[in-house]
């Protein structure tokens, strides 16, 4: 939720100020209301597959989100 916050607050902090440049592209591109950040649940995450050691149910769980399915 603290990303959120940094993109939409325009405001400049000293704990920031080592962010990367692509920080401002990405607020450049939410000015532009081509991009809308949501606060996603950690139930319903799917980047917990790649990023996170996750059981076999919530292995399956994110591939339906993304909807990967078996291919016969």
């Amino acid at each position: 939720m603290n990303a959120i916050f940094l993109m939409k607050n325009h405001v400049y902090y000293t704990r920031t100020e080592h962010i990367d440049d692509s920080f401002y592209f990405v607020r450049e591109i939410l000015k532009e209301d081509d991009l809308v950040l949501e606060k996603i649940h950690t139930q319903e995450n799917p980047t917990d597959m790649l990023t996170k050691v996750i059981s076999e149910a919530k292995f399956n769980h994110c591939k339906n989100l993304l909807h990967i399915f078996p291919v016969a």
